[in-house]
């Protein structure tokens, strides 16, 4: 540690730390007050000199609300690593799974929850049953979101077009990325009951009518990418902006569509579908999961990174009678 950092940390009055903390995560004096057991002029006090060191007003009013500046949110994912490291050197007790209380937000799409979430529950309840998991969606300012702490993971696959969409460059070196698992993209359709065989040429498979997965915000899928890159055009009757409802759509009708292999066999369990090969190239998926540097010592996150590639690497269960 320099000279210069060792004369900040003298002059800084550490009791304005948990102070801080609450202010970042509620955006309220009167909460923070409440939530420390400290009058509200307390807070207010404190509040005004952490506008002196940090030079910044922190929160500004915004209606009848307060909200954090740009600052303010910057600083929550440091102060809130500075609470969680603090908490340890103190009490020297490892992240213990069995005792924790903690609740992890994780952005992903639809399919990555449904193939997660089932097994993620099983297990949690019998090793961690008082750990709670967030599932939410991926808008553009996932990235933005990690930076400042409001959240603890993402899961996405790796394709640029897909780093963007959430608001994340893949060179930015305060993102840290762990490989989740490698799917394929698949054909599924309504059982043929009276063919046998699970292949579709390009001519027969561009005739037909499909339903297409899509993003909501405009950004172009793989296989969007992949039908334009080969000049390939197909009847696209429905465009969908979740993957999860296309097994449900294509059964019992003459649609085609496209899923990840995890997700067709899942669903192969629930719905009379069967998986055919896609008559033209398309990458595959590779989904990782991503988190802000400043976590990457955090035990709890380590400790959930490992257990979502545990579930991720389980088998699916068998399916029930009938329905395959």
């Amino acid at each position: 540690m320099t000279a210069d950092a060792l004369h900040t940390l003298r002059s800084l009055n550490l009791n304005l730390i948990p102070i801080l903390y609450e202010l970042l995560h509620c955006a309220s004096v009167s909460e923070t007050a409440r939530r420390l057991h400290l009058t509200q002029s307390t807070v207010s006090g404190s509040l005004g000199q952490l506008r002196i060191l940090f030079k910044d007003e922190l929160l500004v009013r915004s209606g009848r609300t307060m909200v954090l500046t740009e600052k303010a949110h910057r600083l929550t994912a440091e102060v809130a690593q500075i609470v969680r490291l603090t908490d340890q050197m103190v009490s020297g007790i490892a992240f213990d799974p069995s005792k924790a209380e903690s609740r992890f937000r994780i952005a992903t799409a639809d399919y990555v929850a449904v193939m997660v979430t089932n097994k993620l529950s099983r297990k949690l309840l019998r090793i961690a049953p008082s750990v709670s998991v967030s599932m939410l969606p991926t808008p553009g300012t996932s990235g933005k979101e990690l930076r400042f702490g409001s959240l603890d993971l993402i899961i996405c696959p790796t394709r640029h077009a897909n780093l963007l969409a959430c608001g994340i460059d893949h060179l930015d070196p305060d993102f840290c990325f762990q490989p989740l698992m490698r799917d394929h993209l698949v054909g599924i359709r309504a059982r043929q009951v009276e063919n046998g065989s699970t292949t579709i040429g390009l001519e027969e498979y561009l005739s037909r009518s499909h339903v297409m997965y899509c993003r909501t915000d405009g950004t172009p899928t793989v296989e969007q990418e992949a039908l334009a890159e080969q000049g390939l055009v197909q009847k696209t009757k429905y465009y969908i902006p979740y993957f999860t409802l296309i097994p449900e759509i294509v059964q019992g009708s003459d649609l085609l569509g496209v899923v990840p292999r995890r997700l067709a066999e899942h669903h192969q369990a629930w719905f009379d579908i069967e998986i055919f090969a896609i008559p033209y190239f398309i990458p595959s998926l590779d989904v990782a999961m991503i988190w802000h540097k400043n976590r990457s010592d955090h035990q709890d996150l380590t400790w959930m990174r490992a257990i979502l590639r545990e579930v991720m690497d389980e088998k699916e269960e068998s399916s029930p009678s009938g329905l395959r």
